[in-house]
């Protein structure tokens, strides 16, 4: 039964992966335009510091998941 569940969320995971890597991608889109817009003089180094990390995580997972993607094929 676990067996059957797993097949069926690991093939719809699959199927979701372009529309979850779009969201990623867009939230990344906001977060910048959202502390870009901001006057320079109020971007303090923590919203910086925040977006630099969000940025370089999630450049991370992206590769990590190109590589998985090759790797796997």
């Amino acid at each position: 039964m676990f067996g059957l569940l797993s097949a069926g969320c690991l093939f719809w995971l699959e199927k979701l992966q372009p529309l979850f890597l779009a969201m990623a991608v867009a939230a990344l889109i906001h977060q910048i335009w959202a502390v870009f817009r901001r006057p320079p003089e109020k971007r303090t180094f923590g919203m910086k510091a925040i977006l630099g990390a969000s940025l370089f995580f999630n450049g991370l997972l992206l590769v990590g998941w190109v590589v998985l993607t090759i790797r796997y094929q």
